[in-house]
């Protein structure tokens, strides 16, 4: 059993640390690095290689700022963790609120393992092009491929929502309800090592990138609303559980 504790900061936590994640990500890793949309996977070794020595220092920037950002997706989900363990208070063991922390580990370590080998790609441009290409396509498969972490925490936050009968609950239903959906949308990413070339299923793909990426992005920002909502409502109070 947990004390009683004051959601209100908690909510605060995961607002900033979604914000921060929001900005420092997606400005590093996008704007300042270029990498949207990302790079085709039909480039030539040429054109790789001119890739990563021509924006050395914006690549190696951009990235550095994108990995500071991707360590504060911990205490969003942490957070999340503890008020899905309220729901599941009754049933014993919280699998899904566990099961939702372990994915997040999972997900932070397979976002930020890409940005390491891609910032080794451009840390020694003059190493042979061989190398480089392969460390540009061993980072973009890694990134797009696992994104079974983040759809099983879609699937736990659903579950665990639809379940949350409380006046109160930490998420609205239709929000659990787009979780799963978000889910099912990250079936299509283990298809990216089979499209060399392009399409839809491609690393820069309409389901691999586009769908699977900024539909997270999206359920995120609607989350990030309602928490500010909840906070001005008043709405987070002490809880104890």
């Amino acid at each position: 059993m947990f004390k009683t504790y004051d959601r209100k900061s908690l909510v605060m936590i995961a607002g900033i640390s979604m914000l921060i994640t929001a900005v420092f990500y997606v400005g590093g890793m996008f704007v300042i690095s270029g990498f949207l949309p990302p790079p085709s996977p039909g480039l030539s070794e040429t054109e790789v290689v001119n890739l990563y020595r021509e924006n050395h220092l914006s690549i190696i920037t951009g990235l550095t700022i994108a990995f500071v950002g991707i360590g504060f997706m911990l205490p969003l989900c942490i957070v999340g963790s503890v008020f899905m363990a309220e729901v599941e208070a009754d049933d014993g063991f919280p699998f899904f609120s566990v099961m939702q922390g372990l994915c997040a580990v999972v997900t932070v370590l397979f976002t930020a393992f890409p940005t390491f080998v891609w910032m080794a790609a451009a840390f020694r441009v003059e190493r042979s092009p061989e190398l480089i290409v392969m460390m540009h396509d061993l980072g973009w498969i890694m990134w797009a491929t696992p994104s079974w972490g983040f759809a099983f925490q879609g699937i736990c936050v659903g579950v665990v929502g639809l379940k949350d009968r409380r006046p109160k609950p930490f998420i609205p239903r239709w929000m659990s309800y787009l979780a799963l959906w978000l889910a099912a949308g990250m079936t299509a990413t283990p298809l990216v090592p089979f499209f060399t070339s392009s399409g839809p299923f491609a690393w820069d793909g309409l389901f691999s990138f586009w769908v699977a990426f900024f539909s997270p992005i999206g359920w995120n920002t609607i989350l990030f609303l309602l928490i500010i909502n909840n906070i001005r409502n008043g709405q987070q109070e002490l809880v104890e559980a």
